[in-house]
């Protein structure tokens, strides 16, 4: 896991994915230890499946990809939250929020720093790429 000013990089596991409420649009949860990421995701762009290892980058430069092998997105962050959990023992969870064209990024970890390499609206690039 490497989080700097303005860039995530983590590895982690496509935990589940489920349909969403809007037709063609799935929920995917990834974990990546520490970190958790949902997002929502058009069918047509899932380049990973449940089960798979996946490699997700958060950052305000513009990454080297595959093209056709890497998904790549952009958007912006639009929130910040802190939020007091009580089960199944007290904790703070803070929660980045991003806006990628209309669907929604939500990646949370216990710690702050997460939330404090970026700013409320930074363009940001979303890379997943699948390790296999």
């Amino acid at each position: 896991m490497e989080i700097n000013n303005g860039k995530v990089v983590l590895q982690g596991k496509v935990r589940k994915i489920e349909r969403s409420k809007i037709p063609k649009v799935f929920i995917a949860v990834i974990d990546c230890g520490n970190v958790k990421a949902s997002m929502d995701l058009v069918k047509d762009l899932m380049i990973f499946k449940e089960g798979d290892a996946v490699e997700l980058s958060l950052s305000r430069e513009k990454p080297q990809y595959q093209e056709g092998k890497d998904l790549v997105i952009w958007g912006y962050v639009m929130g910040k939250k802190k939020q007091l959990l009580k089960d199944p023992q007290p904790r703070i969870v803070h929660k980045l929020l991003v806006s990628l064209w209309g669907f929604l990024l939500v990646m949370e970890s216990e710690s702050e720093d997460l939330c404090n390499a970026f700013s409320i609206m930074d363009k940001v690039y979303l890379k997943i790429k699948t390790l296999r």
